[in-house]
């Protein structure tokens, strides 16, 4: 008879063990996988770690909320480099299954975007002046049109009418300066040269002495690090002059080459909310860098959008598919950067502004 009891016991036990098993798996909520495919070593690195910083800022602000799935970052080092990222989307889609690639800056996030779409996974970057995007993809980076108008108005303000252009054999320079050299013309502002460095040139002396002979009334930068720093150390020690301003790409210099732009002017898209930059800097005791406040939007808008796309009967996330639909129609959002329009097609709309570089600090130039 005891050993029956006993028997019986540890069926019970077994049975209520195995209960509370199901029961704590019943209760788990799935995880949606996000992945990041961005520059943590190179000439970019801090760039991409202040990226990395900003979407586990933007991650722990969901961890404290009642969510309906558990979100997971799968980050990945591409060096900026376009074959890396494609292997960086290969792993992190066919292995870590994600739903989800974050990415940045136009030298590899047209790889990414154009990857990720091919299976039906969402690609988000920020990247300046990429006006076009997959299905698949959103893009919250300042757009042509932007970033041209309020470096227009600059040039205008400085009586400016003959331009030498500087930038990078890269998706992002090309873009930008393309638009530039057309409507440049339009506009009254004769464009004198076009250069485009390839990304390992690392002498610019021989391209600024030519375009000095045609003596150009201002030069506009727009190139991949290190082309930028190297071009303003060797154009000031060739010519002792300080006629250039950037688009966008003086926040990126490396150490050592910000005694070079002092008070010169860039298109200012590093962006951020007060609110934000304080937020950063007393966390990781940092500066934040062209496209932190976007990424830390990116991952806010793509957990939002998680979180508020129906399911499908029987499904345990939502589809993709779905959930890019609900980023494409939420028209705006204010988040990180600011606010700024979201058209249909995936692309944001974000407010920028010209800023000088005095005394350590980059200060709004007044309209």
């Amino acid at each position: 008879m005891k050993k029956l009891l006993l028997s019986l016991c540890m069926v019970l036990a077994l049975t209520a063990c195995k209960d509370e098993k199901n029961s704590a798996q019943t209760n788990e909520k799935p995880i949606i996988k996000i992945g990041a495919s961005l520059p943590l070593t190179g000439n970019l690195a801090q760039v991409g770690q202040a990226g990395v910083n900003a979407m586990e800022m933007a991650l722990d602000k969901w961890k404290k909320l009642d969510t309906k799935y558990d979100y997971k970052l799968v980050i990945e080092n591409d060096m900026m480099k376009p074959q890396q990222a494609n292997l960086n989307v290969q792993k992190l889609i066919n292995i870590d299954k994600v739903s989800a690639i974050m990415s940045l800056f136009g030298v590899v996030d047209r790889v990414v975007d154009d990857a990720a779409n091919k299976q039906k996974v969402i690609s988000m970057s920020c990247s300046y002046g990429k006006s076009d995007v997959p299905e698949y993809a959103i893009n919250t980076g300042a757009q042509n049109e932007e970033i041209y108008d309020v470096a227009l108005k600059q040039l205008r303000k400085e009586n400016v009418k003959t331009v030498s252009l500087m930038g990078s054999n890269a998706a992002v320079s090309n873009g930008i300066l393309d638009y530039f050299v057309k409507h440049l013309a339009q506009d009254g502002i004769k464009v004198l040269t076009d250069e485009r460095y390839g990304l390992e040139e690392r002498d610019y002396r021989i391209s600024i002495q030519k375009s000095e002979a045609l003596n150009p009334d201002y030069y506009l930068l727009m190139g991949v690090e290190p082309a930028n720093s190297i071009w303003v150390k060797q154009y000031t020690e060739l010519t002792g002059k300080k006629n250039f301003g950037s688009l966008g790409t003086f926040p990126q210099l490396q150490p050592g080459f910000w005694e070079y732009i002092e008070n010169r002017w860039t298109v200012y898209l590093n962006g951020g909310t007060e609110e934000f930059v304080k937020e950063y800097n007393n966390r990781y005791n940092g500066a934040t860098y062209g496209c932190t406040a976007n990424m830390y939007d990116n991952l806010d808008i793509l957990i939002t959008a998680f979180e508020n796309t129906p399911l499908h009967a029987g499904a345990k996330i939502p589809t993709t598919g779905d959930v890019i639909n609900y980023i494409h129609n939420l028209k705006t959002w204010n988040g990180m950067f600011g606010e700024f329009k979201i058209d249909p097609s995936g692309i944001a709309h974000p407010k920028i502004d010209v800023r000088v570089y005095r005394d350590g600090k980059f200060i709004k130039v007044e309209e």
